[in-house]
């Protein structure tokens, strides 16, 4: 049968070359539109090395120096125990496991971003390996672990990070495995040095793929971990608070009854009304305020647009195509062949010129591809950024979603072709 269709399409090249260019055209207009739709999806889609269920942020506000309920009486080191007290109200509720103080750029999705750029000696010259990266700082106090609080893992045994007691000096760092893999090559970095405005760092661990934006693909990111808590004006502006809340506990009941009975106690000194954000709100809110979602939304809904286009094109097309060979389906039927055998000639016909048309698409594809630079990225670790790897992933996606609406743009013409009595059909041809 195959070697009959091979026959029955050639004979009809003339008119099967019109459809063979709609195909190359469909191609081409539908990969430039999957495109951004599968490198968006695939970036959200990373895991992002750290747990959002049950995490919180307490972003404290303080009156401003000229509102009339500022109190001037209240110094910095006053205000740096009132935090401290907050701290502790915090912690001594029966649902929080886990608090740590964090600066404002220091936790997932939050509003600011803090880099460096760190090196692999002190000199400046072709041999020096330099990576921009981002850094969180913590504040170890009474138990604070960022890397508990977020739910972080060490990123060769998969287990908890603990902290030892030489990393308080202010030396020793730990880094993702983003900028292990990116520095050093590798994920077991431990005790390797680099780096960061003129003074050396002791790696003492290393953390999975950390993703700071939801919609972003993993940086390399160096957490620092500060022992001494020192008063500074601005302090409420330096220091977040960030906690967790125990294993099955209702995450709603815990807002309502912290907003009532934990918020007024928080409003002490120059500190006003507290917002609790958790950190899928915060992912929500960063979609949100980036415009990473509404462009998530137009190029879903262009995606669909287009595929509805083509769906109803090709519909028309092949309805055309297959009203035009009544006669053949008729003779067909009225020599035993079945309803079943006309619908799977007619869809390898189908599938034979879809397949045919995205190959010589491609082509035109990967010319376009490879002189806008599109597929180029920094991180060769995920698919969106190896060049081929990326091309292959769209193209197959495309090849899925294009098959399917002209499998299905035959099947309905035929079908309805198909179930006609085979005089009928030969009587109308």
């Amino acid at each position: 049968m195959f070697q009959n269709i091979l026959h029955q399409l050639w004979n009809q090249r003339r008119q099967n070359g019109w459809i063979l260019l709609e195909l190359i055209a469909v191609t081409f207009f539908l990969w430039t539109v999957i495109d951004p739709v599968c490198v968006l999806t695939g970036n959200r889609l990373i895991a992002p090395e750290f747990e959002s269920e049950g995490r919180y942020v307490l972003e404290l506000e303080a009156y401003d120096f000229n509102d009339v309920r500022y109190r001037k009486e209240v110094t910095d080191t006053a205000q740096r125990d009132n935090l401290l007290h907050i701290a502790g109200l915090i912690r001594r509720c029966p649902e929080v496991t886990d608090l740590t103080f964090v600066t404002p750029y220091s936790f997932p999705n939050c509003r600011s971003w803090s880099g460096y750029t760190i090196a692999t000696d002190t000199l400046d010259n072709a041999q020096t390996r330099k990576l921009s990266v981002q850094y969180y700082e913590f504040y170890v106090r009474d138990g604070g672990n960022l890397f508990r609080t977020y739910g972080m893992r060490d990123a060769v045994t998969g287990r908890d990070l603990e902290i030892p007691a030489d990393c308080l000096d202010g030396d020793k760092v730990f880094v993702s495995a983003t900028l292990a893999r990116r520095f050093y090559g590798t994920t077991d970095v431990r005790g390797k040095k680099f780096f960061m405005s003129g003074k050396p760092f002791e790696v003492a661990g290393v953390f999975g793929e950390f993703k700071h934006r939801d919609y972003e693909q993993p940086f390399p990111l160096v957490v620092f971990l500060n022992s001494r808590f020192e008063p500074e004006p601005y302090i409420h502006w330096r220091w977040f608070i960030v906690f967790r809340l125990k294993d099955g506990v209702d995450a709603r009941a815990f807002e309502k009854r912290f907003r009532e009975e934990v918020v007024p106690q928080l409003q002490i000194g120059n500190f006003c009304y507290p917002e609790l954000v958790s950190f899928n709100r915060q992912i929500r809110n960063e979609l949100e305020n980036s415009g990473t979602l509404n462009k998530l939304r137009v190029q879903y809904a262009l995606a669909g647009f287009a595929l509805l286009c083509i769906f109803l094109g090709m519909t028309g097309t092949f309805w055309v195509r297959c009203d035009a060979r009544r006669g053949e389906i008729g003779l067909m039927r009225s020599l035993g062949a079945t309803k079943r055998d006309v619908r799977k000639r007619f869809l390898v016909e189908a599938w034979l010129l879809v397949t045919v048309a995205f190959l010589i698409g491609l082509v035109a594809v990967a010319q376009y591809v490879v002189t806008s630079g599109s597929l180029e990225g920094d991180d060769t670790f995920y698919w969106q950024n190896r060049p081929l790897a990326h091309f292959l992933v769209v193209s197959g996606v495309v090849y899925v979603l294009l098959a399917a609406v002209s499998l299905v743009s035959t099947l309905i013409p035929v079908s309805r072709i198909a179930r006609e009595e085979p005089a009928d059909a030969l009587r109308d041809e």
